[in-house]
């Protein structure tokens, strides 16, 4: 490991342990019904990964943001966790990669103190959610992860990436090395150049 210089992390499932924080939400407001549908369509290809978010953010539109901060903010972080990221930020720059919500994202990012997060974020009007702006789609990790590489002055190849689910598979592709940690899919281990079972972000220590 001693090529690698950052290192990306997933954030639901692999530093917040739970279903997700699209999820959380829906559960926390009662939309989670109704974003079953909005998931089908996209999974069928009748609509965009940004039409489904925009679906599912309507679901939301005028619920203040602290509520939305007070939902989020009560994830738990995934089991070693602080040990882990204490141990890896002594010699790597650690970033998030999420296709979830930028409110979650900042807070896992302040508490381990990480050095960049890149999630979506919501539009706020009068403290209220208006919108999405959706910069993390379902395919967008590796794009991501190049830009994220590039500003902080390393080659991807000097990268690696930490993920559980198959929207992490494009940032696989890009990074030097991958781990796919307590897989959803096994088509993320099949991507992955290690895989770590169970949830305990320790696990990922003896790669790094």
């Amino acid at each position: 490991m001693s090529a690698i210089k950052l290192i990306a992390f997933d954030l639901d499932g692999v530093l917040v342990d739970g279903r997700g924080s699209w999820q959380e939400v829906h559960n926390a407001l009662g939309t989670m019904h109704l974003s079953d549908a909005h998931s089908e369509e996209y999974h069928c290809g009748k609509i965009t990964f940004d039409e489904w978010a925009k679906k599912d953010v309507a679901l939301w539109l005028g619920i203040e943001i602290e509520q939305m901060r007070k939902i989020l903010y009560a994830a738990k972080l995934m089991a070693g966790a602080a040990e882990t990221m204490a141990q890896l930020k002594e010699k790597y720059n650690l970033v998030i990669i999420s296709g979830g919500l930028q409110l979650l994202a900042d807070r896992i990012k302040d508490e381990l103190g990480m050095d960049d997060a890149v999630a979506n974020d919501f539009v706020v009007r009068d403290g209220r959610v208006a919108g999405i702006n959706n910069f993390v789609d379902f395919e967008g990790k590796g794009r991501i992860l190049k830009r994220l590489a590039r500003q902080h002055g390393v080659k991807t190849s000097q990268c690696a990436a930490i993920g559980d689910y198959i929207n992490d598979i494009p940032m696989f592709k890009e990074a030097g090395f991958s781990i796919a940690f307590n897989p959803k899919d096994e088509r993320v281990s099949m991507y992955a150049d290690a895989v770590v079972e169970g949830k305990d972000l320790r696990g990922l220590l003896r790669f790094f």
